[in-house]
């Protein structure tokens, strides 16, 4: 894959990103669109808590759109703590019945860290990674 086809691919990741830091998780949130999803019982202030951190990341990613080569720390912020959030809540659906809504509501981040992983890595904007 082309150098430029490469930052179109991590620019597209980075507006899903910032939207859905902005206002798909916020809505999910609070209208609980994956029924099931909420961790009970039932927190309000965890909720809070979860969407201040994403409207961060969404505001954040916002800022990087137009030039996401110069945001590559906090690309792979985004991708690594979002790779791992999705495993612990893999885990978590695998060993709990009660929590298998995760399945639908949390794991998809791992494909959605993996968004930015991949093209940064073939970009080769990972040697602050690796030493």
């Amino acid at each position: 894959m082309k150098h430029d086809a490469l930052v179109v691919s991590l620019r597209s990741a980075v507006i899903v990103w910032a939207f859905g830091g902005l206002f798909g998780i916020p809505a999910a949130v609070y209208f609980d669109l994956l029924a099931g999803w909420r961790w009970p019982p039932y927190n309000a202030i965890y909720d809070q808590m979860i969407v201040s951190i994403y409207v961060a990341v969404g505001l954040c990613a916002a800022r990087a759109i137009k030039n996401p080569l110069s945001h590559t720390s906090f690309l792979w912020f985004v991708a690594i703590s979002s790779f791992t959030h999705g495993l612990v809540m893999l885990y978590h659906a695998l060993m709990s019945p009660q929590h298998m809504g995760h399945l639908i509501g949390d794991v998809w981040i791992l494909a959605g860290g993996l968004s930015l992983a991949i093209p940064l890595w073939r970009l080769g904007k990972h040697d602050d990674l690796i030493g």
